[in-house]
């Protein structure tokens, strides 16, 4: 016990150390979460990851967290699971178009992962999608449906509420991403746990139906009805109310990340 507090400490003080991106969510949002993950592996299970981050020349996931984000042909997964957030039954296959979306893709990718007969470059490639989906689907218009094209209007620029929620809300906060991991895993807030990516995918819908659809109607680009013109202004505090929303899924990613890399490689 007291080999791996001293190895949380060391990897505490390295994860402060290396280089932090400016980038908002999609690099600090990932990459916080992929810290707090990694504080939290077990020894053996982090040295394992560790040989598969070399394969990229990296130390830390935190460094490949944002990876999947420009893996975009077709056939690659998709990053969001919408569940209707009126209450209506979500179809198996969970998005658009015929790729995997992104529940259907950390099962997917958790197979290969766990498979130690595949080639670390293949295991390193499903670790980077495992990393980057785990966190898709804790950000609330990556689980709901409609996800997020309604115009808004925000500290005088006008927007989707989806990038309010992509980018805004954590750039607010101001926090780069290995302070921010600290931050949240020693605020005290107390995070449920568990369940399957499906079971996220629904918290986060629920999240966008109460946070953010409360006050802007349902509307989508591919189907009507299509979403109003005139933008919704948000409350000049909106980015700091909705913080502690934020903060909370990502703690949960984290930790739930975590868990999921403990069982598939214990």
């Amino acid at each position: 016990m007291k080999q791996r507090s001293k190895a949380l400490l060391l990897a505490a003080a390295a994860l402060l150390a290396a280089p932090q991106s400016a980038y908002a969510w999609g690099t600090t949002g990932h990459a916080a979460i992929a810290n707090i993950a990694e504080l939290n592996l077990n020894a053996s299970v982090w040295t394992e990851i560790q040989g598969l981050l070399a394969v990229d020349g990296v130390t830390h996931m935190s460094k490949v967290a944002s990876w999947a984000d420009t893996q975009r042909a077709a056939t690659d997964p998709t990053h969001t699971t919408r569940i209707p957030i009126d209450g209506s039954a979500a179809p198996a296959h969970a998005c658009t178009g015929t790729a995997m979306c992104a529940d259907e893709a950390i099962a997917y990718y958790s197979t290969i992962l766990a498979d130690r007969t595949q080639s670390n470059a293949n295991r390193e490639v499903a670790l980077k999608y495992i990393i980057h989906l785990v966190g898709d689907l804790h950000q609330p218009l990556h689980g709901s449906d409609p996800i997020g094209y309604n115009t808004v209007t925000f500290g005088g620029t006008s927007t989707i509420i989806h990038a309010i929620w992509d980018d805004t809300i954590i750039d607010n906060h101001g926090v780069a991403s290995a302070l921010l991991a600290q931050e949240l895993i020693n605020n005290g807030v107390s995070v449920t746990l568990g369940g399957t990516p499906r079971d996220w995918a629904t918290e986060s819908s629920n999240m966008a139906r109460d946070h953010i659809y409360d006050i802007m109607p349902s509307c989508w680009d591919y189907k009507a009805p299509a979403c109003p013109a005139t933008p919704v202004t948000l409350p000049s505090n909106y980015a700091t109310t909705k913080y502690p929303l934020v903060a909370q899924r990502l703690k949960q990613a984290g930790y739930r990340l975590a868990a999921l890399l403990n069982s598939l490689l214990a």
